[in-house]
């Protein structure tokens, strides 16, 4: 059975408008591409239990908590 899931991704961009943070946030995702672009990932309707992912394996975005997920 299939759930549904909230998908995310979140940069902080910097720009003197709105359109123009979205021309650099696309620019930037070019750049980067898929396998270094993180996704957060959570059910719906429980958003505490988001987790990053990197292409299709969960990966810990924390220096501070090496090793823990």
């Amino acid at each position: 059975m299939k759930s549904a899931w909230l998908v995310s991704v979140a940069l902080p961009i910097e720009a003197t408008s709105a359109a123009d943070a979205v021309r650099e946030y696309w620019k930037y995702v070019e750049q980067l591409g898929s396998a270094g672009l993180p996704a957060f990932v959570s059910p719906v309707g429980d958003e505490l239990a988001m987790t990053a992912y990197l292409l299709d394996e969960p990966t810990n975005l924390d220096p501070e908590e090496d090793g823990e997920l």
